[in-house]
């Protein structure tokens, strides 16, 4: 079993973005021995077949804005197969990643002049050390207060 780095982060995130783009699962019995969603996808495209054909019917809508949005899938497709690339010195870092992600919108002209389709997602939530070495997501509670251990059972007699 090989390393984990950075590289293989990159490659599991070029996964993860396969499976939302093309709406499958990484590994499945239908794509055949030690196949997973990566070998799928490369196979489909080096049939020459429509890469459209990849992406999940549910993340295409129909309309000029739908083929825009199909184009941006087929752009983020891209991406992810850039991700999984089978030599990790090929793969993108994730700030890379994180660019061409961004760059996607921008390819539009007319992006910059029409107001967003969606309000802007909120920030995460802010990560709090709760012990060096570890992160909790969320801050405790206000009330967690020490509370008195509650009181002995009492058995009943023999």
């Amino acid at each position: 079993m090989g390393r984990i780095t950075r590289k293989s982060d990159v490659y599991s995130f070029g996964v993860v973005l396969l499976e939302i783009i093309t709406g499958r699962r990484a590994v499945d019995p239908a794509y055949g021995e030690g196949r997973g969603v990566v070998q799928w996808v490369r196979e489909h495209l080096r049939a020459k077949r429509d890469p459209a054909e990849v992406v999940d019917p549910r993340l295409q809508v129909q309309g000029v804005q739908g083929a825009q949005g199909v184009q941006e899938m087929l752009q983020a497709l891209g991406i992810a197969l850039l991700c999984a690339s089978a030599r990790p010195d090929d793969r993108p870092t994730m700030k890379d990643v994180a660019a061409l992600l961004r760059g996607i919108r921008h390819d539009d002209p007319n992006a910059a002049a029409a107001p967003p389709s969606s309000p802007p997602l909120p920030p995460p939530p802010q990560r709090q050390p709760s012990r060096p070495g570890r992160l909790r997501l969320h801050p405790a509670p206000a009330s967690t207060t020490a509370r008195s251990p509650p009181p002995p059972r009492t058995l009943p007699p023999p």
